[in-house]
């Protein structure tokens, strides 16, 4: 393979080793509505996302404090009370993270997902 390219990549994991690999994390992020300070607002596992003054990527860079949270958001609903903050979900590099989206509202919530390689089932 010539990994210089910008191409397809073989799958370190297998590419049909799914059931035999084991998971290093397990996300179930559930969208719920809130008012916060007066105002509604979308949250996830009861965490409402504020932009920081610094972009997260030059944070992250740099290393400067006090601009996310990689904790704030818990890795399954807790039933705390709904609150804001920015929060990131930091997982293992190469990691194989299972996360479920779950929606109870009767609206259509979209995500947006980075990462290495996905495979959505709905």
């Amino acid at each position: 393979w010539n990994l210089s390219a910008e191409a397809a990549r073989p799958n370190p994991q297998g590419s049909f080793q799914y059931g035999l690999i084991r998971e290093t994390r397990f996300l179930l992020l559930e969208n719920d509505r809130a008012n916060l300070d007066g105002l509604p607002r979308y949250t996830v596992n009861g965490v409402s996302f504020l932009h920081p003054d610094t972009p997260l990527k030059l944070a992250d860079y740099f290393q400067i404090d006090d601009v996310f949270s990689p904790a704030a958001i818990p890795d399954v609903p807790d039933g705390r009370s709904p609150s804001s903050g920015t929060s990131v979900i930091d997982v293992p590099y190469r990691g194989y993270v299972h996360i479920v989206f779950q929606n109870s509202e009767d609206v259509i919530q979209s995500w947006h997902i980075d990462g290495y390689n996905f495979f959505v089932v709905g």
